[in-house]
């Protein structure tokens, strides 16, 4: 027993030893420069890093000096003459390796001139403000947003950026200071409006967007706001969702409503889709239309949670709802039936979409006029073939063939672009079938917008070899855009070695 006991603590101690050994080197590091204006040069330096655990630092005003360490929540202080100085910083981290940060210090000692500021507000979120600032003679930047009394100032290097994001709409003025070694200084103040967020709530709602008024109306004991997704995992990795929270005996029918901007179209698109969070199983999620002005032309549905702690897509069918009428407020209930516990609900994602959709919406099947093909990465050309193994999952005449030339590219592939985009938001997959002589690779299937400033990419390693294989690649966490391009790879993280790939049947799917 004694010497399991050893053996058990040997292990544990290996593990931490393995640990420490592959952790990586620190990260994000960087330093902040504060400077007296007393004509001394002395400077203040609070180095920063993720990962660190002591830092060794060159201040740059002695060529044979040796790095000194100090410890990660140290303000370091250095006293220089006039003059321009590269200071050195590198992180350790515990596995002993390291990272590093250089910036180039001018210290003079004559008052800032010629100071010119530039103020930016997010065109996305105008809550986000960025400023850059720069002067002649100037060592450092003070700057101050002007949201809180008495705050510290933000120290910045001149001709850096630094941001900041407000928390409530109004007026602000924002200051920067321009600061050298000397106790001369040149200053700049310029007010800036953060207004509210007044356009109206429109379908779909993904309370993402920063000027969107979600005016949420709650009764019964409810109260709802839009906050950070509190658990951004599964089928919702956005960063902003709608909490509901259904406070200590709260109504049995206690909820909230948005009212839009206009009246739901129905006559196409007549099922709702909400992703909602629940702490309960098997709670009533009860989803109500409602006229603008008569509370009495109203049409629900009820639906259940079907897990707990975790996010899910509910699906309303409202087909049988009258067309004659109109309805411009969506209300949601949670747990309705029931008397509050101080429980918090999520939602996200309220979206119209059409009734009895297909189970498959085909994309391309190489039958037709083919695509053009880009290919990329040294491989040869696509070409449409006869399919060489009419058998198995895929007895179409035609596919796709890919060659992928010997010392290709690891990430050789090719691509091709579709007329409209792909819709994702009733498909959450892209199914197609593939063919290789060699099982065990990496068939990695990426999807992009017209300009590929929005990608999404997934892995999928194949399992058969000399026969085609049914592949359902799952997109259901690719950021909203419309996707027109579809880019596939064989042998992904391998360069070509002369193999012939086929792919075929592309389509969307659940």
């Amino acid at each position: 027993m004694i010497l399991l006991t050893f053996s058990v603590a040997c292990e544990k101690e290996k593990d931490n030893l393995d640990k420490v050994s592959n952790a990586s080197a620190p990260s994000n590091v960087s330093a902040t420069f504060d400077i007296t204006q007393d004509n001394t040069g002395e400077v203040t330096i609070t180095p920063t890093a993720n990962g660190a655990t002591y830092f060794m630092v060159l201040f740059g005003d002695d060529d044979y000096a040796t790095p000194e360490k100090y410890g990660i929540n140290e303000s370091i202080t250095h006293t220089y003459a006039e003059g321009v100085y590269t200071f050195q910083l590198t992180a350790v981290g515990i596995s002993g390796k390291t990272a590093q940060f250089e910036q180039e210090l001018e210290i003079t000692f004559l008052p800032p001139q010629n100071l010119t500021v530039t103020i930016d507000q997010d065109v996305t979120n105008p809550f986000f403000v960025s400023v850059t600032a720069s002067a002649q003679y100037a060592v450092i930047m003070d700057v101050y947003f002007g949201e809180e009394q008495n705050e510290d100032p933000i120290h910045a290097m001149p001709d850096s950026t630094v941001t900041h994001t407000y928390q409530n709409p109004g007026e602000y003025i924002i200051t920067v200071i321009a600061k050298s070694g000397g106790s001369g200084t040149a200053s700049i103040s310029d007010t800036i409006n953060i207004s509210e967020a007044n356009d109206p709530v429109n379908l779909p709602i993904n309370f993402e967007s920063f000027t969107v008024n979600y005016a949420f109306t709650d009764f019964g004991g409810v109260t709802s706001a839009v906050i950070d997704n509190p658990d951004p995992t599964g089928i919702n990795t956005s960063s902003k969702v709608a909490e509901s929270f259904k406070s200590e005996g709260a109504e049995t029918w206690g909820g909230t409503f948005l009212t839009l901007e206009n009246p739901i179209d129905f006559t196409v698109n007549n099922n709702f889709k909400v992703k909602v969070w629940s702490p309960k199983l098997n709670a009533m999620v009860k989803l109500k239309v409602e006229n603008l002005t008569n509370a009495d032309i109203w049409y629900e549905v009820d639906q259940f949670t079907t897990t707990s702690n975790d996010w899910e897509e509910i699906v309303y069918d409202f087909s049988a709802i009258s067309l004659e009428e109109e309805y411009q407020k969506v209300v949601i209930f949670f747990d309705f039936g029931n008397n509050g516990d101080g429980s918090s609900y999520y939602f996200d994602d309220i979206q119209l979409v059409p009734g009895n959709l297909p189970t498959d919406m085909p994309i391309e099947d190489f039958e037709g006029t083919p695509p053009d093909f880009t290919s990329f990465g040294n491989i040869a050309d696509i070409e449409i073939v006869a399919n060489p193994d009419q058998s198995g999952v895929n007895t179409t005449a035609n596919a796709a063939k890919m060659f992928k030339t010997s010392g290709s590219e690891t990430w050789a592939g090719a691509f091709w672009e579709l007329s409209s985009p792909m819709d994702l938001d009733n498909y959450s997959k892209i199914a197609c079938k593939t063919w290789s002589a060699t099982s065990g690779i990496v068939i990695k299937l990426k999807i992009e917008n017209s300009d590929a400033s929005v990608t999404h990419e997934v892995d999928i390693t194949n399992t058969s070899a000399n026969a085609w294989e049914d592949l359902a690649y799952d997109f259901s966490d690719a950021p909203a855009a419309d996707y027109v391009r579809i880019v596939i790879f064989f042998d992904f993280g391998n360069a070509g070695n002369d193999a012939t790939y086929y792919f075929d049947e592309f389509s969307l799917t659940n």
